[in-house]
Order: structure tokens, then C-alpha cells, then sequence
């Protein structure tokens, strides 16, 4: 194996491990987005109940 193959496969590895970790970088990002999602989405939701059970207990008081 000549001096510029090992090179080659030096860069190739260094430049494939970095793509691999960009790739990580960006799984993680699009994860914590749909976590914050699924919160809102509960947190509205828990909302809507009570909005809903509110007017309900109104409507029966009234």
C-alpha cells in the first residue's frame, strides 16, 4: 500500500466519521422537536378538557 492510498483511507474514514456525526447531530435535533411537540400537544389537549368540563359545570349550574 503506497503512502497516498493510506492517506486516502485516512481522509476517507475521517471525513465519513464526521458525516456520521452530523447525521447524529441532526436525528437529535429532529427528536427533541417532536418531544417539545408531543408536549404541547398533551398540554393543549389537558386544556381543552378543562376548557370543555368549565362550560359543561356552567351550563348545568346555570
Amino acid at each position: 500500500m503506497s503512502e497516498d492510498e493510506k492517506i486516502e483511507r485516512a481522509v476517507r474514514r475521517t471525513v465519513g466519521v464526521a458525516a456520521l456525526r452530523r447525521i447524529r447531530r441532526i436525528v437529535d435535533a429532529d427528536n427533541a422537536l417532536e418531544t417539545s411537540k408531543q408536549r404541547w400537544a398533551r398540554r393543549l389537549s389537558i386544556f381543552l378538557v378543562l376548557a370543555v368540563a368549565l362550560v359543561l359545570a356552567w351550563i348545568v349550574i346555570r
